[in-house]
């Protein structure tokens, strides 16, 4: 084993991932959403940090990420729904960067899923899930999706929406933090070794 390979491996904990892989299309279903909802797109811009209604942190950090060019790619953006112009959803979209070495340069991850608790089991979720393969201006682009093992809702959700699995894997933290560490494929469906660590 290579030195390198040997002290990942002592810096590294990690956690069971599943990783999930469609294409955009302009077939895509779209879910309805209740007409006491609004969704939104919404993208950053150089005085526009975040959404209106959400708080800096993480969100401006993701901003300078995007400005810097950090991300590998412009689709930095979110897909937002309100309730009486209060945030109660929303799905963050994010490019490649060095917490997911396993995406193209041009990939996109949906991710950072979040409902407001009063608003759960109402399909937002899965609404936003579909709406943002199906407004995605470059059709036939591939997007990832990624979740914990155990969290079989979550991953329902991604199946009814056209999402595959391609393989299983771990979210890795480097010195006890996981914010230095990154989601990991390992193997394919068939046990197929796929990617080593990569950072």
């Amino acid at each position: 084993m290579r030195p390198r390979a040997w002290l990942a491996g002592k810096l590294m904990s990690p956690s069971s991932i599943v990783f999930y892989r469609t294409r955009t299309s302009a077939n895509v279903e779209r879910l309805p959403l209740e007409a006491a909802y609004a969704s939104e797109w919404w993208r950053p811009a150089l005085f526009r940090i975040a959404p209106r209604g959400l708080p800096l942190v993480p969100f401006a950090v993701w901003w300078l990420m995007h400005v810097f060019r950090i991300f590998t790619n412009r689709g930095y953006s979110m897909l937002l729904i309100r309730r009486n112009r209060e945030v109660v959803h929303r799905s963050v979209v994010f490019p490649k960067y060095f917490r997911f070495p396993f995406m193209a340069d041009e990939d996109l991850q949906i991710g950072d899923v979040w409902t407001s608790e009063n608003h759960r089991g109402k399909g937002l979720a899965g609404f936003a899930l579909r709406e943002i393969l199906r407004r995605d201006p470059q059709q036939r682009r591939t997007y990832w999706y990624i979740s914990e093992a155990a969290n079989f809702p979550s991953i329902r959700m991604a199946e009814k929406a056209g999402f595959e699995k391609v393989g299983e894997g771990a979210r890795t933290s480097r010195c006890g933090l996981r914010l230095l560490g990154a989601f990991v494929l390992r193997q394919g469906p068939a046990g197929k070794r796929e990617q080593q660590t990569a950072w």
